[in-house]
């Protein structure tokens, strides 16, 4: 019987929400330093790691608790099982899965790759303030990293980001300045969509909150 040593990785960004398919080989696995798995946005998505070729870790930053989830499967589980499921370990959810090209591909023709689609599988509308709001700020939010517009002005462009039910704070792990999106109300959305570029300021605080030109919002 032959063996693949390639295996597909579809994973749900933290950042944009996007779902998408990823191929790792086992031979891109050394042991000394972990395969990073980047969304298109430019946000690592997970790290792959093998220790002597016998256990295979991946490390994934969870959207839903905040949370680093480590997930280790031996070896043969990894390149044999169909599809192995990435769940919260606080809630449940999927996250991601790992399998063959046939079983992911399939999978991901029954999912819908869009954050509507996303929020409604992960029951987002018990977590966020005002889900659509949300949903069109992460939107948008997808769209100004594509376009290589969200960078901190020490020169990284490597942003994190934790999402809240009311914000989102995103932070330069370089310089450790942090800058705050509010994400409440149809107000809060009309600031951030003015925002085409999105600058951290080095070593600082900034934010785009709707209530600095309306004091009433956020009180």
């Amino acid at each position: 019987m032959i063996v693949s040593t390639l295996r597909s990785l579809a994973l749900r960004c933290p950042l944009c929400g996007k779902l998408e398919l990823h191929q790792i080989s086992l031979f891109e696995l050394t042991g000394y330093s972990p395969v990073k798995v980047n969304c298109r946005c430019g946000f690592t998505k997970a790290l792959v790691l093998t220790k002597n070729y016998k256990k295979i870790s991946i490390q994934i930053p969870c959207l839903l608790c905040e949370e680093q989830h480590l997930f280790k499967y031996t070896c043969r589980d990894f390149v044999e099982k169909p599809i192995l499921i990435l769940r919260c370990i606080e809630t449940g959810q999927e996250l991601g899965y790992v399998g063959t090209d046939e079983t992911i591909n399939r999978l991901m023709k029954q999912k819908q790759n869009d954050l509507e689609s996303i929020f409604n599988n992960f029951g987002f509308d018990d977590y966020f303030t005002n889900p659509q709001v949300m949903m069109e700020v992460l939107n948008h939010m997808h769209q100004v990293a594509d376009e290589s517009n969200l960078f901190c002005s020490c020169g990284n462009s490597q942003i994190d980001m934790d999402v809240f039910p009311e914000k989102l704070e995103l932070h330069c792990p370089v310089c450790r300045s942090l800058h705050v999106i509010y994400a409440e109300t149809y107000e809060d959305l009309r600031v951030v969509k003015q925002a085409r570029i999105i600058t951290l300021t080095e070593k600082g605080f900034t934010s785009l909150d709707s209530s600095k030109t309306n004091p009433s919002l956020h009180s």
